[in-house]
């Protein structure tokens, strides 16, 4: 083969040309220049070959070419290395065509290679999926960095996949840019990291429901053993009580049969009457103090019979239920409004009626009782209150009002004896609520207590 200066540059590549001006400047005249390898420019393709150039006159040279066999098949292995990377591998220009694909690719899109070489993205994919690999291959080209990404495109056998792309970018001997892309599906990964997050978070979510479970059931629990301990407390007051309780008509009645006895002994009997009367009424009162140990001791905890009914009923029935003592005292009694409840119907009558007919009861004459009883709410509770216009209760009582088989009161007034403020603070409490009172001396008493306005768990 014979060409000028040129020609030849202009059929070698950019990169060639390069090596060959600089061969040509340093070798000496009349003899040949030898290229070990050489690409020229063919059909688009690059081709390898060994070169001896032989200068003749005119700048013309006489050239020997020879295929470098070992370069192709150096290369050959390359591609078969290539082929067998199981993630698929492409090589763009600029104008985003393929110039090179793997095998692994062509699976992907279930096409040969040699029909993909030459064709870009819209040949194959969706515009709106075209439009974003342009976009970050055009990023890549021109930040000229190694870029990597989470692309999804629609396979034609799979459908949508997701894959990780890392791009390349690289220039041929011809001075060319090119990008070299690896491709790995990710798409099941993916999923299964997805899966794990969706399932760590509905992990998450039963911990804490069940930790939500667990700090309930243990503030239960905590609250059950503080009502234990305060129920310990009040079994051992309870029972200091009874014991002094009961000691009191005991000793009555053991005196006064000794008495009767001395009265037998010595043939006198003036007053044995007397004295069996006082023995009878030292049993009346045992009797009444273990009737109202029995009433406290099983009032129990539980409120077993829990149901929805209205206040306002419930205080007209005790109202029915007091209207002889009621009428007696001539006492008014005034209430409005009264909301429905949940609780156990029979200990709120109970409630009710102890606190009512204590009000009455403990109203000194001349004045007639007038008792007023009235409801708000607060939050989730009903605040009840029941306010007379009774003799009241000296302060010096205040901290003891609740405690079984008390007195405040002088014989003369009435006496405030027996567990009927206990059972109420007992009831009440129960239904997880409180009470609490305020009086002073001769201007009256008022009791208030807290309901749940719904259901407790």
């Amino acid at each position: 083969m014979v060409a000028n200066i040129a020609n030849l540059f202009d059929f070698v590549g950019k990169g060639c040309s390069s090596t060959l001006n600089d061969a040509m400047g340093s070798h000496e005249k009349g003899k040949a220049i030898s290229l070990s390898t050489i690409n020229f420019k063919s059909m688009n393709a690059l081709m390898h070959f060994s070169c001896y150039l032989f200068p003749l006159e005119n700048d013309m040279f006489s050239i020997i070419l020879a295929k470098n066999t070992e370069m192709d098949n150096k290369l050959l292995l390359l591609e078969n290395i290539v082929n067998t990377v199981p993630d698929p591998v492409i090589v763009k220009d600029v104008q985003h065509r393929w110039i090179y694909v793997n095998q692994a690719f062509a699976d992907m899109l279930q096409c040969p290679p040699s029909q993909i070489i030459g064709k870009g993205d819209h040949d194959f994919f969706p515009p709106d999926e075209c439009e974003v690999f342009h976009k970050l291959d055009r990023k890549t080209f021109k930040h000229n960095k190694t870029t990597i990404n989470e692309e999804k495109f629609t396979c034609r056998i799979k459908g949508q996949r997701t894959v990780s792309t890392k791009k390349s970018i690289f220039r041929t001997l011809a001075g060319s840019q090119i990008l070299v892309g690896i491709i790995r599906d990710v798409t099941e990964i993916k999923e299964a990291r997805d899966f794990l997050k969706k399932q760590s978070k509905e992990l998450k979510r039963q911990v804490d429901v069940r930790t939500k479970q667990l700090q309930t059931k243990k503030n239960e629990l905590e609250s059950f053993v503080e009502k234990l301990k305060g129920l310990n407390s009040d079994l051992d007051c309870f029972a200091h009580i009874c014991c002094h309780e009961l000691r009191e008509p005991l000793r009555t009645i053991s005196s006064f049969s000794k008495l009767v006895r001395d009265e037998y002994s010595r043939g006198e009997h003036k007053n044995i009457d007397e004295f069996l009367d006082i023995i009878h009424k030292g049993a009346s009162k045992m009797d009444v103090l273990i009737k109202s140990i029995l009433e406290y001791s099983t009032s129990g905890l539980n409120t077993n019979s829990m149901s929805l009914f209205s206040s306002d009923d419930l205080i007209s029935e005790v109202l029915l239920m007091l209207d002889h003592h009621i009428k007696t005292r001539n006492a008014t009694i005034t209430f409005e409004d009264m909301p429905d409840i949940y609780a156990d119907r029979l200990q709120i009558l109970q409630l009710f009626q102890n606190l009512i007919n204590n009000a009455i009861k403990f109203c000194a004459a001349p004045l007639t009782p007038v008792i007023n009883i009235q409801v708000i709410q607060k939050n989730n509770f009903f605040e009840f209150s029941i306010k007379d216009n009774g003799i009241g209760i000296a302060k010096k009582y205040h901290n003891e009002i609740f405690l079984p088989f008390k007195k405040f009161h002088s014989r003369s007034e009435g006496s405030m004896y027996g567990i009927g403020l206990s059972l109420c603070k007992k009831i009440v409490e129960n239904h997880g609520g409180a009470i609490k009172m305020s009086s002073q001396e001769n201007l009256g008493t008022t009791f208030e207590f807290s309901l749940p306005t719904q259901q407790r768990n």
